[in-house]
């Protein structure tokens, strides 16, 4: 039984083994040092991230506390834009120029709250559009059972703002075969609702190429770029340009930890990764690009190794971040190295001459919307796990009954007995093998057939005609 046993744990663990080393886990890190890397010239993330969410810690998309805090940001981003030189579809020339203005039902608050989204536009004589976006919302205001969730905010998601603004100011002297509009999300955290109210006004998706997102895209160990869970032609593009440029970006390995919750765009296998507006986007089945800044391990995610989470804690702060990062300017390298290495794969991404035609011919999935459906991926999964059963149990019976056990023998005056088999092997009498089916343990006392021979024999032998148990368990 033992051996069994051992067996079925064994097979286990080498089906585990197997699938964990198909999956891929290994983590190329790429290049991390910024001195080789070749970054745009003219940004400054790290000051612009700093005057953003302590200008604005409080980014909360609800007007439950009786001020509208998300309004005054939203204002700071469209005054950047303006400044850079782009235009805007929304209430242009009033003085929520660049906003677009809309209600949602939050469930956390339980009202109708106003939002706003900024949304600008760089023109050119093409249909064709880039969406590049990240969402500025946080939950600095908003009390659950009595708590407070988080603060400013500079983790998720200043560094996502600090970055759309930095590529919107190298951008604005590049000419592009193509538009490109920028988008800050408001109420990100409550449920997606502004790249919901995007998607929903914008009537031309078939145009827009790619979206790119920036959530959480910096201050993490590493940063990475997602896609979707097929080799997308776009991704290997972007990580090509990455590559090319020594920019600060490690591969994202093949195996995540999966997100137990379902996503937006149904993913037969969603991760942290699709937790961001992109993945509404990747939804509609159009190409992305989502800039995230973290550790991914064999076994789940981490922001920080060795540290504790940042994100919706009261360690989101610019001041403790600025901290943990090892101080001013260690914390400024970092930043600026991280930022500046999605700003430049953007920017020359877009550059390159086949651009437009990589982005056109990618797919979204590359060829896995079939399995974007929730009763689809569950079919497949209770299939593998069926299988799987099928196979163990294949394994435990098939192999555990060819393998040749180890017969174990104990010597009695009677015999050898096989313990295995409980038979009596070499025995002194085999005419007592015969009798009652107890010789074949204790010997043939007990066989009731040849009863009057023992005794008979025990008296030649000049021994008391008593009960012969104590031959083996001694005298009662």
């Amino acid at each position: 039984m033992k051996k069994r046993l051992i067996l079925c744990l064994v097979t286990i663990f080498s089906l585990f083994i197997m699938i964990f080393t198909l999956s891929g886990c290994s983590n190329n890190v790429g290049n991390q040092n910024a001195d080789l890397a070749n970054f745009v010239s003219g940004t400054t993330p790290f000051e612009t991230l700093e005057t953003f969410v302590t200008k604005f810690p409080d980014r909360t998309s609800t007007q439950s506390y009786n001020s509208d805090p998300s309004k005054d940001a939203a204002l700071w981003i469209a005054e950047q834009f303006v400044s850079f030189g782009y235009d805007t579809h929304y209430n242009k020339g009033a003085d929520t120029e660049g906003l677009d203005i809309f209600t949602y039902n939050n469930q956390v608050t339980s009202k109708m709250e106003t939002a706003y989204n900024v949304v600008f536009k760089k023109e050119s004589a093409s249909e064709k559009t880039v969406v590049v976006a990240a969402h500025y919302d946080n939950v600095y205001d908003i009390k659950v059972n009595n708590q407070q969730l988080a603060t400013d905010g500079t983790y998720n998601n200043g560094t996502g703002v600090a970055t759309l603004i930095e590529t919107a100011r190298v951008l604005k002297d590049i000419d592009l075969p193509f538009d490109v509009i920028f988008v800050a999300f408001a109420a990100e955290e409550f449920g997606w609702y502004g790249s919901e109210r995007f998607l929903s006004n914008y009537v031309d998706k078939d145009n827009i190429m790619l979206m790119i997102n920036f959530d959480r895209n910096a201050i993490g160990d590493y940063v990475y770029m997602y896609s979707s869970e097929a080799k997308t032609k776009h991704n290997t593009f972007f990580y090509d340009i990455v590559r090319d440029n020594n920019l600060c970006i490690a591969d994202l390995p093949s195996f995540r930890a999966p997100a137990l919750t379902p996503v937006p765009s149904n993913s037969y296998f969603s991760n942290e990764a699709n937790w961001a507006d992109s993945d509404l986007f990747l939804a509609e089945g159009i190409n992305i690009v989502n800039f995230i800044s973290m550790n991914f391990t064999p076994f789940g995610v981490e922001e920080i190794k060795g540290q504790d989470s940042i994100a919706y804690t009261k360690n989101d702060t610019f001041d403790n971040i600025v901290l943990r990062l090892g101080g001013g300017d260690l914390a400024k390298q970092k930043i600026d190295k991280q930022i500046n290495s999605a700003v430049s794969a953007v920017v020359y991404a877009m550059q390159d001459e086949n651009f437009v035609n990589v982005m056109t011919t990618s797919k979204a999935n590359n060829g896995m919307d079939t399995f974007a459906s929730f009763k689809v991926i569950s079919i497949i999964a209770y299939s593998l796990i069926g299988v799987a059963i099928v196979v163990l149990l294949v394994c435990y019976f098939v192999v555990g009954k060819t393998a040749k056990t180890h017969d174990i023998y104990i010597d009695t005056i009677y015999g050898r007995i096989n313990k295995n088999t409980g038979k009596v092997e070499n025995a002194v009498n085999k005419e007592s093998n015969k009798g009652d089916n107890t010789s074949n343990i204790f010997g043939n006392e007990f066989d009731n057939k040849n009863s009057n021979n023992t005794a008979n024999s025990n008296n030649a032998n000049g021994k008391n005609n008593r009960d012969k148990t104590n031959d083996i368990f001694g005298d009662f």
